[in-house]
């Protein structure tokens, strides 16, 4: 029931702070525990880092942050370490699933996909 609550409070959050915060893929990510979602948000910068054609969107991972602060649940700061190991299961996972395709491949495919991850994410042009 708690988490449920959380999750709800934080889409109340999420409403005010930025309009990508109501997509329903932001809530998914803002709901995922702090590990998990550290881990989907260094990886997005990752694979855009790797790809010219994406942008990260630095703004809603911003306000991501702070929604995450007002609803005082963990911080990066809080899971550095829980989020690296979890960043690279979610590195394997990506390349079983996509069998060495380049990142822009990845991108496009989590994007077509509608991942949580995609919300962090957009084309560029």
């Amino acid at each position: 029931m708690r988490a449920g609550v959380a999750v709800v409070a934080l889409g109340g959050l999420a409403a005010c702070s930025a309009p990508n915060l109501g997509d329903p893929r932001s809530a998914a990510l803002l709901a995922m525990p702090a590990p998990q979602h550290y881990a989907e948000r260094q990886v997005a910068r990752e694979l855009v880092g790797q790809c010219p054609s994406y942008a990260y969107d630095e703004q809603l991972a911003d306000a991501m942050t702070d929604a995450r602060l007002r609803a005082r649940q963990q911080v990066l700061a809080q899971v550095r370490g829980a989020a690296e190991l979890e960043a690279d299961i979610k590195r394997r996972s990506l390349a079983a699933r996509y069998s060495g395709q380049d990142a822009c491949a990845v991108l496009a495919g989590e994007v077509a996909a509608q991942t949580p991850m995609s919300v962090m994410v957009r084309k560029r042009g």
